[in-house]
């Protein structure tokens, strides 16, 4: 049985408030006593544990001001001379030095042929998995780092997801801005003659939105030279985003086109294929929180009417592709809109009181569209790059493979509401 606790100094214990106070709470109610060699609290009065705590205070408030120290001096150093942050070398990389003796990655030529060889089919491959780019290493005879030199998915998504293998030019700080990642360095510095690094802890679990959130983190320009094109890099990270909304509810042998995209318009959940070619609402068969019945509504049929949808909706692509010109001249026009409206926001929120901080997030809603419009113009990709079909007038969605098909709908379709008597409303993203 423990009766006293003794510490060097009461840092030595904790530099978190929180902590100590239960935990010293756990000492109480056990009967154990707490004793500072180098420190005298009289705990038994009210202000002997008010100077415990105090000090607690000043031990956490220390720790805090290292860890920013420590962090401010870190970021300092890499944003100066673009270091290599620490760690092993990514896959297709070795650790190294400059000539002035700064960590740096130098290239692994075979390494690097294989990372060049993921993102060109990722990106160019219309229904692709990571899965099958693993079974297509295997089969050539490459090897991963791992002790039975197999890939497999969390490997291949490190390398799609990494953009230290990316040129950092004006393109990729347009794109990481809209993300709202924090930057080490200014837009200017983005000129395409290095790569780029990100830094800084996850928030919570490190699968939680592993593609999309990177507020909490922040990139560099580092000082070695990147070898994927910024659009083919930024391509592959919005198919990544893309498949991480798109669940694996249903077979593609069933639902083929539309596997994900079908939801319950009643509870939200996914429309699944129970028995060919029958459909159920997954919240209603399984969950049993849903009374939708679609007993009534055959798969055959509705496919038929999404793909007319669909075509309606390449009809309208088609005509834009044809006054391309003229689109890229509203966004112009757009854009200078918005800095019209954001430069009336800032003379109201000028002249302060209650209201400056709503006027101020609205300026912050009208600055992340003129960025999403700037990245637009800067890629300045034909719609069908994205739908991975040859452009061609007009676009024939029947005459298209279930891959190209499928493709086309991901880029397309946010998801689709389908109705108990079988209407539907169809959420487009384009």
């Amino acid at each position: 049985m423990i009766s006293k606790i003794v510490v060097y100094k009461l840092d030595r214990i904790s530099r978190n408030l929180l902590d100590f106070t239960t935990m010293y709470q756990d000492f109480e109610n056990h009967k154990v006593e707490f004793c500072s060699v180098s420190e005298t609290f009289d705990t038994s009065t009210a202000t002997g544990r008010s100077m415990l705590k105090i000090s607690m205070v000043f031990a956490e408030m220390e720790r805090e001001t290292i860890q920013m120290r420590v962090k401010d001096n870190y970021y300092q150093r890499i944003r100066t001379d673009g270091r290599w942050a620490g760690g092993p070398a990514p896959y297709g990389f070795a650790n190294a030095r400059t000539a002035d003796g700064k960590p740096t990655l130098q290239i692994n030529e075979k390494e690097i042929e294989i990372v060049k060889y993921i993102f060109e089919n990722y990106a160019d491959r219309a229904n692709i998995s990571m899965g099958m780019i693993c079974r297509e290493l295997t089969e050539m005879g490459y090897r991963s780092r791992r002790g039975n030199g197999m890939f497999d998915n969390i490997t291949i998504a490190r390398v799609l997801q990494n953009p230290v293998y990316c040129i950092a030019d004006k393109v990729l700080y347009k794109y990481y801005q809209i993300r709202g990642i924090q930057f080490l360095n200014q837009e200017e510095d983005w000129n395409g003659t290095t790569s780029a690094h990100i830094v800084g802890k996850r928030a919570g679990n490190y699968n939680v939105r592993k593609y999309t959130d990177l507020k909490e983190q922040s990139i560099y320009l580092t000082n070695f030279a990147g070898v994927i094109d910024s659009r083919a890099f930024i391509n592959v990270q919005e198919r990544l985003a893309q498949n991480e909304q798109i669940g694996k509810n249903n077979m593609p042998t069933n639902m083929i086109e539309f596997q994900g995209l079908l939801k319950c318009a009643k509870c939200g959940y996914a429309i699944k294929m129970y028995t060919k070619p029958k459909l159920g609402c997954y919240g209603a068969k399984q969950l049993h929180c849903c009374d939708v019945d679609l007993k009534n509504v055959t798969f055959d049929k509705l496919r038929e009417d999404l793909r007319l949808e669909i075509q309606k909706n390449l009809n309208t692509i088609a005509m834009d592709l044809v006054k391309s010109a003229s689109i890229e001249n509203k966004k112009r026009e757009q854009i200078e809109e918005l800095k019209k409206e954001i430069d009336n926001l800032l003379e109201i929120a000028s002249k302060g009181g209650e209201v400056a901080d709503l006027v101020y997030e609205k300026i912050e809603v009208k600055q992340q569209k003129i960025n999403e419009i700037e990245l637009d113009l800067f890629l300045n990709k034909r719609i069908t790059d994205r739908l991975h079909i040859d452009y061609s007038i007009p676009i024939n969605y029947s005459r298209f493979t279930d891959e190209q098909k499928k493709a086309i709908c991901t880029v397309l379709v946010q998801k689709i509401r389908l109705q108990e008597n079988g209407d539907m409303e169809i959420e487009w993203k384009i």
